[in-house]
């Protein structure tokens, strides 16, 4: 790919986060940008981006683009037929994601996986700047970082998360990759499993200096039998995390001070310090994790209401997630789930929803298949509306049980995105805390 964008006709399929950040780089760079959104735009971003240079086409694609570059937005599916037939004609696809490769002096740690991308990329960079490193992280977690390519250092570190629709038309590697874990995801948008398996291996490539990966996780270890990269394979055993490398493996016990609840964030740790270890040490490790109590809507603690407490995990898009939320915060919780599904199967989430909630309130579009799923075994019961499942479970818990947010579906029937989720949740709380509180 050229680094001379100088009049060169470009095409940017979307003004979400990532296409906003590559328009304005690429207009830095003196390309002729015309930007393609089939929904409006946010108006004073994209007043920004004119009074820059740049042409708005709103509405449907046209049948083929005539730019000779095209960035696509990590939803646009690749084999889209108006990129098929613009692919055809000569032009060359590309992406934020791929611009802030090629543009980046600074070592690239990538983290892609199922589950617990973000915790494990925000532990890594914790870890690198806990030894005195100068950090960079962003990506999938909403955060660009093709905006701040340019200033990266070769002694930098860029800490990526990759999601499986950034990953399908990557075509460099990070420096290192870690794979935390794959299990049924996205298959609303995937073909099949086995597309969205081959989108996760693709994070491995030459150059590569190692991949660590979920040993625990058969499909992960499956995953990596045919790639022809070093690796490094991270598991759990009680408090102890044990790394094997090349035949030998180290046993590392857990930082006593590292507060997450729940196996999966102690393989969140794991996976992290397999990434970080050629550049920290064990002290590093345990000083830098003391302060750090996880990452917003991950079972985040919001407040006691009544002598109830309410937790906002809505970052669990997934079963697994859920199951994952219910087994580290223990007792037997109101669970709010719901949303729009992926194209997973509920049914195993039923299970442990049985041994684990004591009611379930679903809302939104998946709240009939949720319930078909779940059958007999579980206590449910629908609402239309995110609000009133929050009301309705706020009102069925007593003093000293728990209400969590742990939808195992994604935002996008009733919300922006899993982080407004959030935030209404937390809203939500401290409204309910003013309403029965004595005047």
């Amino acid at each position: 790919m050229k680094n001379d964008y100088q009049d060169r006709s470009v095409a940017v399929l979307g003004f979400g986060r990532s296409g906003r950040a590559a328009t304005d780089f690429l207009l830095q760079k003196g390309a002729k940008v015309t930007v393609y959104t089939e929904s409006e735009p946010d108006p004073a971003q994209a007043s920004k981006a004119a009074a820059n240079g740049a042409a708005f086409r709103v509405g449907r694609f046209p049948e083929v683009f005539l730019q000779e570059l095209l960035v696509r937005s990590p939803i646009l599916r690749p084999d889209l037929p108006p990129i098929v037939a613009s692919l055809r004609r000569g032009a060359v696809l590309t992406s934020e994601t791929e611009l802030f490769f090629a543009h980046s002096k600074a070592r690239i740690i990538g983290v892609t996986g199922s589950d617990g991308k973000t915790t494990t990329s925000n532990l890594i960079a914790l870890l690198l700047r806990g030894a005195g490193h100068s950090v960079y992280l962003g990506g999938n977690n909403g955060t660009p970082l093709l905006p701040v390519a340019e200033r990266m250092r070769s002694t930098d570190f860029a800490v990526v998360e990759l999601s499986s629709f950034q990953l399908m038309t990557l075509r460099k590697s990070p420096l290192i990759g870690v794979i935390t874990n794959i299990t049924p995801n996205h298959l609303n948008w995937h073909r099949d499993m086995g597309e969205y398996i081959t989108a996760k291996r693709k994070i491995a490539g030459d150059g590569m200096r190692f991949l660590a990966y979920n040993s625990d996780c058969p499909t992960t270890a499956q995953a990596i039998r045919q790639l022809s990269v070093p690796t490094v394979a991270f598991a759990v055993r009680g408090e102890n995390m044990m790394l094997t490398e090349g035949g030998k493996t180290d046993t590392v016990l857990a930082p006593k001070r590292f507060s997450l609840p729940g196996r999966h964030n102690l393989e969140n740790l794991a996976a992290a310090y397999a990434a970080a270890r050629p550049f920290v040490t064990l002290d590093d490790m345990d000083r830098a994790v003391a302060d750090f109590h996880g990452v917003p809507h991950r079972l985040q603690y919001v407040d006691t209401v009544g002598g109830v407490r309410f937790y906002n995990s809505s970052i669990d898009t997934t079963p697994t997630r859920t199951a994952a939320a219910l087994a580290a915060l223990g007792g037997r919780p109101i669970v709010i789930a719901g949303g729009r599904g992926k194209g997973v199967s509920f049914a195993p989430l039923a299970e442990v929803m049985a041994s684990r909630a004591s009611a379930v309130c679903l809302y939104g579009e998946a709240a009939e298949e949720m319930a078909a799923a779940m059958g007999a075994h579980v206590v449910t019961h629908r609402f239309q509306a995110f609000e009133a499942a929050f009301y309705a479970a706020a009102k069925m818990a007593n003093r000293g049980e728990t209400v969590l947010l742990s939808p195992a579906c994604t935002a996008f029937d009733q919300f922006r995105d899993f982080e407004h989720r959030g935030r209404v949740f937390c809203d939500l709380v401290r409204q309910l805390k003013k309403e029965t509180m004595p005047s």
